[in-house]
């Protein structure tokens, strides 16, 4: 009976997302923890049979750095940001692509049909390379001159390639390469990819997946997590540093597809089991959910 009541709770939102667009970014540090992919894919199967259309977007830092220090190329990084020469970008096409193959035989073992590609694929992502910056190296405390080599910024997203997937019922898996108009291949940032697919798709909610159970008002208290927050709220939690290190571009891409009119942004602790589909199909949820300051009073009168 228990379980009953569980399907009369997910019941409103089954009807409220059958048809919407879900964007799921996965990072790679997730992707390279035992058991994950079976418990995720398990995941975004119910997901697809409840006819909600998921696109998957996702990294592989981790596993870039560790096939690079294996081929004895130096993975170097500025303020946590990869320096990407054209020895890593084939590296990182090479690992990339591996992270998707691996992530379509997950599905397909739980009977849900997917196709890899990336942001180069229909012209899915359009980029510049990133032109070197000047900025405070975080290690010694002096401003210098970076160039990040083949990195890119996005320009445009055309989602045109991902419509055409998930009209005929499959799951696109994008890895987090772009290009520029003369089909240069460049590294991109899976969070900044994520959120603006999000936004050009539209999305009814982006997912970010990591391995912390969202925003915490005390990095060393787990239990301090933030339930929700509205737009300008996180907004003021990345001016004034109350959030660092990976958190940072996460709760930023956040921000960045709510503004743009995704309806709700979530980050998530990809690791906790069933995770996604507790955020997706009950109220309290088990990460942080990022919502338009005009959406608060609604929200908060829904109980």
């Amino acid at each position: 009976m228990e379980n009953i009541e569980v399907l009369k709770q997910a019941l409103p939102y089954i009807r409220q997302y059958r048809g919407k667009t879900f964007v799921i970014k996965v990072g790679g540090e997730l992707l390279q923890t035992e058991g994950f992919l079976d418990r995720f894919s398990s995941d975004v199967a119910l997901l697809y049979q409840l006819n909600i259309r998921v696109v998957i977007i996702h990294g592989g830092g981790p596993q870039l750095s560790l096939v690079a220090e294996k081929l004895g190329i130096e993975s170097v990084k500025v303020n946590g940001r990869r320096i990407t020469d054209d020895r890593m970008i084939e590296v990182a096409n090479m690992v990339f692509s591996a992270a998707s193959t691996d992530i379509l035989g997950s599905l397909r073992s739980h009977g849900t049909p997917a196709v890899g590609l990336s942001g180069v694929d229909g012209e899915l992502v359009q980029a510049s390379r990133r032109p070197p910056v000047k900025l405070v190296d975080q290690e010694t405390g002096e401003e210098r001159e970076v160039d990040f080599q083949n990195v890119g910024d996005i320009e445009t997203v055309d989602a045109k390639v991902l419509d055409v997937l998930l009209d005929n019922r499959f799951v696109p898996v994008v890895a987090p390469l772009g290009a520029d108009r003369a089909g240069k291949v460049l590294n991109i940032n899976a969070d900044t990819i994520a959120a603006m697919v999000s936004t050009a798709m539209p999305a009814e909610k982006l997912f970010l997946l990591t391995n912390v159970g969202g925003v915490l008002e005390n990095v060393e208290d787990p239990e301090s997590r933030i339930s929700y927050l509205t737009e300008s709220g996180a907004g003021s939690l990345l001016s004034s540093g109350g959030v660092s290190g990976g958190m940072m571009p996460k709760l930023q891409a956040a921000v960045d597809a709510v503004h743009a009119g995704v309806r709700r942004a979530h980050i998530i602790d990809g690791l906790a089991t069933n995770s996604l589909l507790f955020e997706v199909f009950t109220k309290k949820g088990t990460g942080t959910m990022v919502i338009n300051d005009s959406d608060e009073s609604e929200y908060l009168e829904q109980g």
